[in-house]
């Protein structure tokens, strides 16, 4: 239901800003994604919005001001404005992630997550993205995350494919062959 909602906001802001340029987009992303954090540690901020006793000027200046503060762009404050009218501001952080998505699509690129039981270096991450640029041939950006339970190897996940070059997934494949 969230994506649902959260997905013409993105789409609206893509049009408006996608003739400045990637970089402009991307800066646009960074500074909402500020505020969808903002929002998901003080979750009662959040709730000043939602409440009905609060009165619309009153809503209206308390994002000017996260607006001033956070030095938003004019198109990040307007969203901020239409989605605290529609009583909407709970889904920023989905707004966010498919305004990330469509810009994205507009460079070329994929995101995927990498499993490891280690954190590993940003070298061997790049190595990583480059080689599943080469196999996947499309740009891919890859995100780290730490599994101790892994014991060895990577589980590596772009979109809906995935790469399991773990230690269980290897024994499971031995086991399998050695039965048959």
């Amino acid at each position: 239901m969230s994506r649902r909602i959260a997905r013409p906001y993105a789409v609206a802001l893509l049009e408006v800003t996608a003739r400045e340029g990637v970089p402009s987009l991307r800066q646009l992303e960074r500074q909402l994604a500020t505020v969808a954090e903002l929002f998901r540690e003080e979750p009662e901020l959040v709730r000043v919005f939602e409440v009905p006793s609060v009165p619309p000027a009153t809503k209206r200046r308390l994002v000017d001001t996260l607006a001033e503060a956070l030095q938003l762009r004019p198109e990040a404050h307007r969203l901020l404005i239409a989605l605290a009218h529609h009583v909407r501001l709970r889904f920023i952080a989905e707004v966010v992630e498919t305004f990330r998505g469509l810009v994205d699509r507009r460079e070329g690129i994929v995101r995927g997550t990498i499993e490891l039981p280690v954190q590993p270096t940003p070298q061997q991450l790049e190595v990583l993205a480059g080689a599943l640029t080469r196999v996947l041939g499309t740009r891919v950006e890859v995100e780290a995350r730490v599994r101790p339970e892994l014991l060895a190897g990577f589980i590596v996940r772009v979109g809906s494919r995935v790469f399991d070059g773990s230690l269980l997934a290897q024994v499971r494949r031995f086991a399998s062959a050695a039965a048959e």
